[in-house]
């Protein structure tokens, strides 16, 4: 079975930031994919809900998904959204399929 880990992040954007938050999030997906064992990381928008988006992501290994979480695009992504939006977010591992 694959090392690979998937990373399912809600983004809620609080009141009047919702714009802010998507380009920050818009942006960091541009930044990430060349990033080192990133085998995804799109970037979803909730369509019952303003302003909550789902990023889904895809490592190669917990040691790439440690170095996303130093590298710049991501800690420019933290201080960026760190005020305006809630996070909550679910780490996986593939089972079986």
């Amino acid at each position: 079975m694959s090392e690979a880990i998937t990373i399912v992040a809600t983004i809620i954007a609080k009141s009047g930031e919702a714009d802010t938050v998507e380009q920050a999030l818009r942006n960091a997906v541009r930044d990430v994919h060349g990033e080192p064992g990133c085998e995804q990381y799109t970037l979803h928008k909730d369509l019952d809900k303003p302003g909550q988006f789902v990023m889904v992501e895809r490592w190669g290994s917990e040691a790439q998904l440690q170095q996303h979480s130093e590298a710049p695009a991501f800690l420019r992504l933290v201080e960026e959204i760190k005020d305006r939006a809630e996070l909550q977010v679910t780490k996986l591992k593939v089972l079986a399929g």
